[in-house]
């Protein structure tokens, strides 16, 4: 069985504007920290990470993805940078905008998953990119003033399934299939 999540994959622009964002972190309030960041080819943002699926159920997701009408382009915008989900949380991420447009695509995405017995658990969608993970757990706290209001924005045309494979220590991401808007 696959562990299979959906996710928008960031432009070529996008993505360079997120290194440079991590770049800039890394040389400022967390210039100290012990973070294991995320691979600079592995930034996406994940519509809805459904699990372990058998070769079937992800052709017959497929199927319902390809059924989607999506709009043209899907323009998103990183917000701020923050812990995820909480200040507790050892995940740093590039919290993006929720929009009408994405909470779309997370709705029509989850009807599809729900119909092959999937359903979210989410009561509310918080899109975000992951930039790194603490690596100590009793971390000490970061502000994260000067990147409050960084509005990095870009379009995205398609959503793409991955398989995700955890390796001694190390997560891989593969991609499946790309679904073009």
């Amino acid at each position: 069985m696959a562990r299979i999540f959906l996710a928008l994959t960031p432009s070529k622009d996008l993505n360079d504007q997120i290194i440079e964002l991590k770049k800039n972190l890394k040389n400022n309030v967390l210039q100290n920290a012990d973070i294991s960041w995320q691979k600079n080819s592995d930034h996406h943002l994940t519509i809805n990470f459904v699990g372990a699926m058998e070769p079937e159920q992800i052709e017959e997701m497929y199927i319902g993805i390809s059924d989607i009408n999506f709009m043209s382009h899907l323009q998103i915008e990183l917000s701020s940078v923050s812990f995820f989900p909480n200040e507790d949380s050892q995940l740093l991420a590039g919290l993006v905008k929720p929009t009408n447009q994405l909470q779309k695509i997370f709705e029509r995405v989850d009807e599809v998953v729900t119909r092959i017995g999937f359903g979210s658990s989410l009561k509310t969608y918080r899109p975000h990119i992951t930039l790194g993970r603490f690596k100590d757990k009793t971390r000490i706290q970061y502000s994260f003033e000067a990147f409050e209001d960084i509005q990095i924005t870009s379009r995205v045309n398609a959503l793409d399934i991955y398989e995700s494979e955890f390796d001694k220590g190390r997560t891989s991401y593969n991609l499946l299939r790309r679904f073009e808007f």
